[in-house]
Order: C-alpha cells, then structure tokens, then sequence
C-alpha cells in the first residue's frame, strides 16, 4: 500500500511539475525565458553585406561554432507583452526550434530557444538600443527566423500514458500482495 501511495505521488508531481509555466500572454503558457546568444550590427566581412539569409547563416554559423539550417522565415513578426511585464515580449514559432533569429533595423540577435520551443520568449532590456524594441505602437519585429532542425516537442498524452502505466504498475503489485 505504501509502495503504491508513494508511485502515485511521483507520477502526480511529476504531472503538475511538467505543466508549470512562469509567462504568458492572454492566459496561454509561453514557457520561459529564451537566452541570447550573441547580438550585432555588423555580420561580419566574411558573411558578406546586406540581411540576405545566407549572409545571416555565416554569421550565425561563427557565433555557434557549427554549420546550421535556415529554417522558416516570417516578415515582419508581430508580438505580445509578457502579461504584467513592461520588457518580455513573446510572440509564436512557425516551428519548434532550438535557435531563433530576430532583425529589426540593423541590428540581428539570436537566442537558444529554452523552455518552450512553439514559442519566443525576449527580455528586451537585454537587447542593444539599436533594435528600436519593444515598441508599443508597431509591435512587430522586422523578421525572424528559426534556425537549426526543428525540435520534437512530446504530446501531453504521452504524460498521461506514462502515468496511467505506473498507476498499473503500482495497482496489479497491489493485488499480487494481497
């Protein structure tokens, strides 16, 4: 019995644990905070000149220190404060991915894509000035791009079968003791 009551525990905790969120926009979970990776004006010499996607493939290349994919691009991208925050936007992914490009006037940014790969999550205040972000009027961001393959994100249900498993588990050792 304790056995079983411990089991079902661990399986519950881990259901509201995997269901916790810090942000989000209109009541939908956005996921966490998003990481910037590295920040210019310039791509570099090496990439060539201009926003071509190419030119942003070198330079994000040399930041990451691997060869990537250029994934879907969107223009321009609109997006939604963080309820309750002056400085968090979030706006949704064409893809699930693990890195994403921003550009807006001359300057790129690119972040890891942490908690929820659907969605973009940026503290402005982090961003150089030259962004022009966040901006309460346009609410858009020039363009932005996914970058990399795109990330497998597991369904609820598959949760919900693996609890169901160790309740099981947990019941048919509960008979055999009895």
């Amino acid at each position: 019995m304790k056995l079983f009551a411990k089991c079902l525990w661990v399986v519950g905790s881990s259901l509201l644990v995997g269901t916790a969120s810090g942000n989000m926009i209109g009541g939908v979970s956005v996921g966490g905070l998003d990481s910037l990776v590295s920040q210019t004006s310039n791509l570099g010499s090496n990439c060539g000149s201009g926003s071509s996607p190419t030119a942003e493939l070198c330079w994000i290349d040399s930041v990451l220190g691997e060869s990537t994919t250029y994934g879907t691009k969107t223009e321009p991208q609109g997006y939604s404060f963080i309820d309750g925050s002056g400085s968090i936007i979030g706006y949704e992914l064409n893809s699930a991915t693990e890195y994403f490009l921003i550009k807006n006037a001359q300057w790129w940014g690119l972040f890891e894509n942490n908690a929820s790969f659907d969605w973009a999550v940026i503290d402005t205040g982090i961003l150089n000035e030259g962004f022009n972000l966040p901006d309460a009027e346009e609410m858009e961001i020039s363009h932005v791009a996914t970058i990399g393959n795109p990330v497998q994100v597991p369904e609820p249900g598959t949760l919900a079968l693996l609890a169901l498993g160790f309740a099981g588990l947990g019941l048919k050792r509960r008979l055999t003791q009895s």
